[in-house]
């Protein structure tokens, strides 16, 4: 029996042609006492004679393979079936999620069946075009894999060597909760440590309650480091930790991606990207402010969609009011690692010709504060007053007029949803779906410039109130002065709180609040009270275009996906009517007034008169500000009507596998397919692009730099103690527990009373404000998206803090002084 089925330990490792690779690395790691789960080989000349179904094997075959099963476990306790390739699991390919694994299989019937399906998976389509793509033998000889179960508590993977950087320095781990399959097979996404491979020193680790001690990461550690000895190289291992807190070694492989994905080196310790922006020295980048209209990483559609409309929106408007000459095409925005950064210097050179700039109070506005590099674009001093001097004229009747654009750009949009909506894009032809695609994008841009003019004004507004009062309000003006924006009627984003709160009250009064919570509730079902269904739709109707990260192309907003909204009605059910939105912007509107009067009766007669007629203009402006951003969103997503067509349309000419693979071809890609009915097959351009995007998922970038951006190596967590410093948005004092929270929909739920962390704010996260007792972000300036609705909310507010999602952990007692802009972290998490 064993000379044919041969245990673990028993089988020669060298012999891969036998028993393939998953059989021989777990017989070397099984020779050299690492603690592998007991078990046995099914080497390749036996498992060719077991084609078809069991029924049809050679009766003495299935009598031995039940005998060697009954052997491993007489309790029948439950068996990994695992497929070994003789080619797999090497240094070339590894063949990773190509073959069969079944898991939990119980009884000598569900035995024999999972056997037959790890053959069979040999001959499936994506398996011989994986093999095909690096060029191993059309047919495969497979051996397979017998283990016992490992009852897992917790799984993952470990890397001792950064799979995507290529870096020795650090070794990765990866985490789930209970079986791995899951984060294996790219469906969950597991907790992330980085150890420093000399020192054994955790230097990253996850925010939420971790699934592996410190201890069981070290230990991980250990085994990747002992089994890249082993076998001569950088290894990627799979691992699970059981009830007893015993790890064992599921899998060990060299790591393959490294040569055939490694991206070209920049020569400041970084790589190039494909969509990267050509730059240098003279450009001065920031992820502030841009980062909240379009936050985290964006998929290779949307960075090339929007470097088609961004340079139009900016330059056309700018050279129609006279700010840019018409031989003068600065870059705005760029794209470095699959994010989105600003050019200040550009900025700042719109800024400086328009009447009133103040050196230094852009920098003050975007980034905190004014910067000493060393270094500052000359400004010409006539051709800056020219400029001045002939567009002060148009910017007046500009922001006479700013109400007005923004109406008709509403009005506008509206009308364009209601003629996209009317037409069924699955009857269009490909190049009737990209004439649709052009002028959306064309439509996009042209909102965007109402957009970026109220931004301006708004801008210059709240500047010249800060100004103008803080020879009264001293020190305490920038943490102050943000309370004069507070409370005021119809600011959109506070809009989207106080109507989720009367969808609440609407599903207390209609009696399906208990069911808000039930797994699969559709928010859409025709079944439930009319009343409900008529304030569910009119919220989809004026608020369904919003959503976590609503700029970018791949993310689903509320009207496509309600669940999030479902959730966010369901935490505001219980909420105390005296926390609820309109009892805080109560309580705001007359600390608003409060403060205005105490400002009038200290100002001198003639600031007195200035201050009375510009507040209420410059309070305007922020609230349009935010009016015309859901305008501009509104506007943006208007191809997501179509996108399910373009998506099937695509899949059926060949040119993707996948719905979602469209995100990542390039629209210039997407463009050409449509219009000339093309059937090209890019799936090896999506795939490279996906690799690339996990490359980046990981980077740390400055906030802010000159030319390409240098890398970061990850922050340490705080200490009790540390101070974190940063731009004041709504002022107060409030100490608290801390969330930090990455991803609203992975991350949490956030506790009432607790102090919301967050690298960044868009409409998605502004129903968590009502639950939080303060906020504290990495990016952000006075007039950004989460500071206006923090002042809505009366949360003392800090932003700009940069790195606060890494210095601060959950649990963190901190206290947060919005006057101040300091966040202190008063005692660490306490002991589990």
């Amino acid at each position: 029996m064993t000379a044919h089925l041969p245990a673990l330990r028993e089988a020669d490792p060298a012999n891969r042609a036998r028993y393939g690779g998953k059989g021989a690395s777990l017989a070397a790691l099984a020779r050299a006492s690492f603690e592998v789960p007991d078990g046995f080989i099914v080497p390749v000349d036996v498992a060719a004679r077991l084609r078809g179904a069991p029924a049809e094997w050679p009766p003495e075959l299935r009598r031995e393979l039940l005998a060697r099963l009954a052997a491993l476990v007489p309790a029948y306790e439950p068996v990994a079936v695992r497929s070994s390739a003789a080619d797999e699991d090497g240094a070339a390919a590894s063949f990773a999620g190509q073959h069969e694994t079944v898991l939990g299989v119980t009884g000598g019937d569900a035995f024999l069946e999972a056997v037959a399906r790890c053959l069979a998976s040999a001959d499936a389509e994506s398996a011989r075009a994986y093999r095909q793509s690096v060029g191993a033998d059309a047919e495969a000889a497979m051996a397979l894999v017998v283990q016992r179960m490992v009852p897992a508590v917790a799984a993952g993977v470990a890397f001792s060597i950064d799979p995507v950087t290529g870096s020795r320095d650090h070794v990765v781990v990866e985490a789930v909760a209970g079986l791995g399959d899951a984060l294996v097979s790219g469906q969950a996404e597991g907790q992330r440590f980085l150890v420093h491979r000399q020192s054994l020193t955790i230097q990253e680790r996850p925010h939420t309650a971790p699934v592996l001690s410190d201890d069981l990461v070290i230990a991980v550690v250990r085994a990747a480091l002992r089994a890249e000895d082993l076998f001569g190289g950088p290894q990627d291992i799979e691992f699970a930790v059981d009830e007893r807190g015993k790890l064992w070694l599921l899998q060990s492989r060299p790591v393959t991606s490294i040569a055939a994905s490694a991206p070209r080196p920049d020569g400041l310790g970084g790589w190039y990207s494909e969509f990267d922006t050509p730059t240098s020295d003279a450009d001065l980048w920031t992820s502030a402010n841009v980062q909240e209209i379009l936050p985290g990483l964006l998929t290779p559609l949307t960075i090339t969609t929007f470097n088609q409309t961004v340079p139009r929106a900016y330059t056309e408007d700018y050279h129609e009011l006279g700010l840019l000459s018409a031989d003068e095409n600065p870059v705005f925005m760029g794209c470095f690692y699959n994010r989105a950064f600003l050019n200040m210097e550009a900025t700042r050179l719109i800024a400086s010709r328009v009447l009133g700039f103040r050196e230094g109070a852009l920098e003050q506005q975007y980034l905190g504060g004014p910067i000493d590099d060393g270094w500052r674009t000359p400004l010409p001093r006539l051709k800056t007053w020219r400029h001045r001097i002939l567009t002060t004229p148009r910017m007046l009747r500009v922001m006479a007029t700013l109400s007005k654009q923004a109406d008709r750009a509403e009005r506008a949009v509206l009308d364009a949803e209601q003629k996209v909506r009317a037409v069924d894009p699955f009857s269009l032809s490909s190049a009737e779906l990209q004439r649709y695609r052009e002028r959306i994008l064309d439509f996009a841009a042209r909102i965007s410039r109402v957009h970026l003019r109220v931004t301006g004004v708004a801008g210059s507004g709240y500047d010249t109130i800060l100004a103008l009062v803080r020879p009264v309000l001293g020190d305490e003006a920038e943490g102050r002065v943000p309370t004069l924006f507070t409370g005021l009627p119809g600011v959109e984003s506070a809009r989207i709180s106080l109507d989720l709160w009367e969808l609440s009250r609407t599903a207390i009064e209609t009696g399906i609040a208990g069911r808000l919570r039930e797994p699969g509730f559709d928010p859409r079902d025709p079944a439930l009270p009319a009343r409900w269904q008529e304030r569910y739709a009119a919220f989809i109707e004026r608020h369904g275009h919003r959503g976590l990260n609503e700029m970018e192309t791949a993310a689903k907003t509320w009207r496509w996906d309600p669940a999030p909204v479902v959730e966010m009605v369901a935490s505001y059910v219980d909420l105390d009517p005296a926390h609820a939105p309109p009892a805080v912007l109560a309580r705001q509107e007359a600390e608003r007034l409060a403060l205005t009067r105490e400002i009038d009766a200290r100002l001198g007669w003639a600031q007195r008169r200035v201050f009375r007629w510009l507040l209420p203009r410059a309070q305007g402006w922020v609230a349009l500000r935010e009016r015309t951003k859901s305008i501009l969103v509104r506007a943006a997503r208007l191809g997501d009507w179509h996108l399910a067509a373009v998506q099937a349309r695509l899949v059926d000419l060949g040119v993707i596998r996948e719905p979602d693979d469209l995100f990542f071809l390039s629209h210039e890609e997407v463009s050409n397919v449509l219009a000339n009915g093309l059937r090209l097959d890019l799936s090896a351009n999506v795939a490279a692009r996906r690799r690339e995007f996990e490359r980046n998922r990981h980077v740390i970038l400055p906030e802010r730099f000159r030319g390409r951006p240098v890398p970061l190596p990850p922050a340490e967590a705080g200490h009790a103690g540390d101070v974190l410093k940063g731009t004041p948005v709504s002022p107060g004092r409030v100490t608290g527990r801390a969330r930090v929270i990455l991803d609203p929909k992975a991350d949490g739920p956030l506790q009432p009373g607790e102090i919301l962390v967050a690298p960044v704010t868009d409409a998605g996260w502004t129903p968590l404000f009502a639950l939080a007792a303060g906020l504290v972000v990495d990016m952000g300036s006075a007039l950004s998206h989460g500071s206006t609705v923090a002042r809505e909310y009366g949360l003392p507010a800090v932003v700009n803090v940069r790195q606060g999602t890494a210095r601060i952990r959950t649990g963190d007692l901190v206290a947060i002084d919005g006057i101040a802009g300091t966040v202190t972290i008063l005692e660490e998490p306490p002991a589990a």
